[in-house]
């Protein structure tokens, strides 16, 4: 081959090697080579009011593995669909328009680059696709019609540096880098907590009135629960807290601090995972029933290791219709949440949760919770019905004359239209009354004007017993009133009764529409909330807090003394009995007949001090008798202690300063 040939084919390769390693080195591209595209919409045919379903896929930084969420529009409402996990309800409305409009707003600010050489640099890899241990990777957010196409697409890569709020972003079928402004790109994640409603008992912690604590645990070889103590049942109302069904002791009281914490752990009560449970579970709950038979049959064994798997157990139980039946138990107890609509929370306690190694909840810091509602119509107002008086009967020589026929009364021996002789007792008819003057005396010899006739009224008898007929009408008036008043509180007690039925199936409505959601899962809480909502009794009642006591207080003090007490006068004969009789009956006539505490100590008291009214002074606690400084220290100032006893005898102590 001739020189010239050589060197012509020697500086083709030269050029082509060049103009091969030029386009390999990424480029930034001219604005105008991209059709000017600046400030225009990434996704200019995309029709938001499509979008049925949104699938978000990212890298998990830490095992470097591809993390994915779908969430999708049913006939039931939007779902969540998990790889090896159940489909669980979504608050996906607001959302999926919320990442709508990021997508369809979404603006282009520059071109970062054309070549596909560089997407790793911007973070911009394609997760789909992208191999373990592969870095620059992107998320991928798709939304998609009703047939699972993608409606759009978009990778979102790093924040670009010094523009806050701005990112590196890709369409996959296209190799070009773009930036655009995306300050909520950390919104969309694949968190399941970030797309379901967290606060599962929608409980609203103003209207509890009632927590029962319930802290059993569960004997499995027995087969039954083993409880420490009672349930304690705390009642709420008023902003304060009371412990019902026991009591504390003189130097205890309840620690409102926690109590109020308990109660504002309830709102802080939210999801962090979910599991299905067992379609017999579902079903019985649905139903508003927390028991379920045929646990011999094998198909509900897969429901009893289902339960033991998270820390539940079946114990039979007595039902409200005396059967033995299997109950749900959790070996952590109970706690029963009242409220005052009637509405009852029962929430049990399981096993701690640890999910798959990928899981982000698999550290053991949370827990099962089995719950569901029901009805308690003792949460609710009581029912206060009017007490309703008996009906008025006609007295009883009313309903002899009635039955007789007749309401003239003979004497003892008449007989009525039978012949017989009356059963009617021979009483006179009363006579006038005092000062009785009639208004007119008819004249001589003139007889009677005739009866008026009325056509509306029955003909009245000849003969009348106007005393008989005013207690009569009488009677009447008043048999009428009573009636009147027994037909008012019928009615009143007949709404009363209504309302109260009317909130009884209110709240039975609330509990079906609870249990709806609930019943269908195990849910997951935070462990962190779970101690603070099972307490035991050392958590809620503490040791009284004493009030400061001053160095010295100033008394009055009436002393009943008796025959062998500490420094008793030898004049003294009364004993002990007597002594603690008559200081009661002294302390009675200060406190109920309001008798001068002075004037009764200078009658009355064996002390030195009687002479000055009983008055003390002021002294310091260890100066007096333990017991008389315990009781005058407690008082407050102006206030009379019960009956104190010392070595002196008994005491009325008054506390003046």
């Amino acid at each position: 081959m001739k020189e010239n040939s050589k060197s012509i084919i020697f500086i083709a390769v030269a050029v082509a090697c060049v103009a091969l390693a030029l386009s390999s080195i990424p480029q930034k591209i001219d604005p105008a080579s991209q059709g000017n595209r600046m400030g225009q919409a990434l996704f200019d045919t995309f029709d938001p009011r499509q979008a049925t379903g949104i699938e978000i896929v990212e890298i998990d930084e830490e095992n470097l593995e591809a993390k994915s969420l779908e969430v999708a529009q049913t006939e039931k409402g939007w779902w969540i669909r998990r790889p090896q996990k159940a489909d669980y309800p979504a608050n996906a409305d607001n959302q999926v328009k919320d990442v709508s409009t990021i997508l369809l707003d979404l603006r282009i600010l520059d071109t970062a680059s054309d070549g596909a050489g560089e997407h790793a640099k911007y973070g911009v890899l394609d997760p789909s696709s992208a191999n373990p241990g592969d870095r620059g990777v992107g998320k991928s957010i798709a939304l998609k019609n009703r047939s699972g196409s993608n409606l759009a697409q978009l990778i979102i890569g790093n924040e670009v540096e010094g523009l806050s709020g701005t990112r590196y972003v890709r369409i996959p079928e296209q190799s070009t880098v773009f930036t655009a402004e995306m300050r909520n790109a950390n919104n969309v994640s694949t968190k399941f907590v970030d797309w379901v409603e967290k606060d599962f008992l929608d409980l609203d912690k103003w209207n509890i009135k009632r927590v029962t604590l319930d802290n059993y645990e569960v004997n499995l070889a027995k087969g039954q629960l083993n409880r420490k103590d009672k349930p304690y049942v705390l009642d709420y109302e008023n902003s304060e807290w009371k412990l019902s069904g026991t009591t504390l002791s003189d130097k205890e009281e309840l620690n409102k601090e926690k109590l109020d914490a308990l109660k504002d752990a309830f709102d802080d009560l939210e999801i962090i995972d979910v599991e299905s449970k067992p379609e017999i579970l579902v079903s019985n709950l649905k139903q508003g029933n927390e028991f379920f038979s045929n646990l011999k049959d094998k198909k509900n064994q897969a429901v009893v290791q289902s339960l033991q798997q998270k820390g539940f157990y079946t114990v039979a139980v007595q039902n409200p219709q005396g059967q033995q039946v299997p109950k749900v138990v959790s070996n952590k107890g109970e706690i029963i949440v009242g409220m005052k609509d009637g509405v009852e929370y029962v929430l049990r306690f399981g096993d701690i949760y640890r999910g798959p190694e990928e899981d982000e909840n698999a550290t053991g810091d949370s827990r099962y919770i089995y719950a569901f509602a029901r009805v308690n119509p003792g949460l609710l107002d009581p029912l206060a019905l009017d007490p309703v008086p008996s009906p008025l009967t006609a007295p009883q020589s009313s309903i002899k004359a009635d039955q007789n026929g007749s309401s003239e009364k003979g004497a003892k021996g008449d007989k009525g239209d039978s012949g017989k002789e009356s059963d009617v007792p021979n009483i006179a008819p009363p006579g006038p009354p005092p000062n009785f003057v009639p208004s007119s005396t008819p004249p001589a010899n003139t007889p009677p004007p005739p009866p008026a006739v009325v056509k509306s009224k029955p003909a009245i008898p000849a003969k009348v017993d106007s005393n008989k007929s005013a207690e009569s009408d009488e009677f009447t008036q008043k048999k009428a009133e009573r009636d009147a008043e027994i037909a008012r509180i019928n009615a009143s007690n007949a709404n009363k009764q209504r309302e109260f039925n009317d909130k009884v199936a209110k709240a039975q409505k609330r509990v079906n529409e609870l249990n709806e959601n609930l019943a269908d899962w195990y849910y997951v809480i935070s462990n962190e909330v779970f101690e603070k909502i099972r307490l035991e009794r050392t958590d809620f009642v503490k040791a009284k807090e004493l009030e400061e006591m001053p160095d010295e207080v100033k008394a009055s003090h009436i002393l009943i003394s008796y025959k062998g007490a500490d420094r008793a006068d030898a004049k003294i004969t009364r004993t002990k009995e007597e002594a603690q009789k008559e200081a009661e009956r002294i302390r009675s006539l200060i406190i109920n007949e309001n008798k001068d505490f002075g004037e009764m100590a200078r009658k009355n008291s064996d002390g030195p001090s009687k002479t000055k009214g009983g008055d003390l002074g002021k002294f310091k606690f260890e100066v007096m008798a333990k017991e008389f400084s315990e009781a005058a220290f407690a008082l407050d100032v102006g206030s009379v202690s019960e009956v104190v006893e010392t070595g002196f005898g008994f005491h009325v102590i008054k506390r003046t300063e």
